[in-house]
């Protein structure tokens, strides 16, 4: 039995340990600058993914932000 309740408590404790708040995510903020950057071309008015086929002739690096403030619009295809 005290086995039992030794174990019961651990594992409480180990549900509010302080260390666990701590800890902070920091890939949504690398995905976040990744997913900022988008593609256009000299003559389109799109805006795409770096891998849209789409960019064949022209690849020019933004970002969607600039993109939308110039008047782009997202590609329909690759839908960045």
């Amino acid at each position: 039995m005290k086995r039992l309740i030794i174990i019961f408590l651990a594992s409480i404790s180990m549900l509010f340990s302080p260390a666990q708040a701590i800890i902070k995510p920091v890939r949504p903020h690398l995905e976040a600058v990744k997913e900022s950057v988008v593609y256009i071309t000299k003559t389109g008015k799109k805006y795409h993914k770096g891998d849209c086929s789409y960019l064949k002739q022209s690849k020019i690096q933004t970002t969607k932000k600039e993109a939308i403030a110039n008047g782009y619009t997202a590609c329909s295809r690759c839908n960045p």
